[in-house]
């Protein structure tokens, strides 16, 4: 169980971890929402791809869950551990399209990247 204070600060939020055999089932197109522990936020994120020793890289896109955005507010780099939540929808297919690949590499350079710190294991 994750302790997280919500985006408001009003409250705090428990998070129950996924189980490992969710966890391996995230692929490019996945819907994640991720815990930075250096700064107690959270991000919705897009995987765009796996790396090793379970590492995932993604894109933070507030507005994932309506649909993908060709401008993204950034790159995540971070383990699974990180992981609190698995939307149970892929992200539009559209997101797979070679056209909206580069447009949107395109459109995001210059965005920030960023490796989260793992979380340790509870």
């Amino acid at each position: 169980m994750i302790k997280v204070a919500s985006m408001d600060g009003s409250r705090v939020e428990d998070y129950e971890c996924p189980p490992k055999s969710e966890l391996d089932k995230i692929a490019r197109g996945t819907m994640v929402k991720v815990f930075d522990p250096e700064k107690s936020v959270w991000y919705w994120a897009i995987i765009e791809r796996r790396l090793e020793d379970s590492q995932l890289v993604g894109r933070i896109d507030a507005n994932c869950v309506l649909g993908p955005t060709l401008r993204h507010g950034g790159t995540i780099i971070f383990h699974e551990d990180n992981v609190l939540y698995i939307f149970p929808m892929k992200v539009n297919p559209v997101f797979d399209s070679a056209w909206f690949r580069g447009l949107s590499y395109l459109l995001s350079l210059g965005c920030p990247m960023k490796l989260l710190k793992r979380l340790s294991n509870p």
